[in-house]
């Protein structure tokens, strides 16, 4: 595997400036509490045929539109949301490479270290006191997840 390397001071601004841009430019003033989710009509891949078919339905028939609709918001909405979908596909394939990558990194990372935590303990039992503080420091801290014991309750 080639081994990764760390981003440029300028590489990362630009990504983090590329991607304020794109917060600045999606409505802000919108901000859904759980409850507020769950009440909504979710317009999955089903309803999405159902909604552009009336839609065509109204631009088709204006005369059967009632007033209180407005079928040029409608017809916008509709190729708003397609333009949402297509940019959160994007979005998921970057954050799904990030994910990935910043796994193997840490995978990477947790190999070498453990080592130097398994090459200090070997050292520490063999007599090596400068190892035997290394690992007796690092000790609680290796210890986490699940390759941690929990600690026995004194009564």
């Amino acid at each position: 595997m080639t081994p990764f390397r760390s981003f440029v001071a300028s590489e990362l601004m630009s990504i983090k400036q590329n991607i304020a841009a794109v917060r600045n430019m999606i409505p802000n003033n919108i901000i859904l509490k759980p409850s507020e989710r769950r009440s909504m009509f979710k317009l999955n891949t089903k309803r999405h045929a159902f909604v552009e078919k009336a839609v065509n339905y109204m631009r088709k028939n204006p005369t059967t539109v009632p007033t209180f609709i407005d079928v040029t918001i409608c017809n916008n909405y509709v190729h708003l949301y397609q333009q949402y979908a297509e940019l959160l596909v994007e979005l998921e394939q970057v954050k799904t490479k990030l994910e990935d990558a910043k796994l193997v990194i840490g995978n990477e990372i947790m190999k070498q270290t453990r080592a130097y935590f398994q090459n200090s303990k070997n050292a520490a039992e063999s007599g090596n006191e400068q190892l035997d503080k290394i690992y007796k420091e690092l000790k609680p801290h290796y210890a986490v997840g699940r390759n941690s014991k929990k600690p026995m309750e004194t009564p």
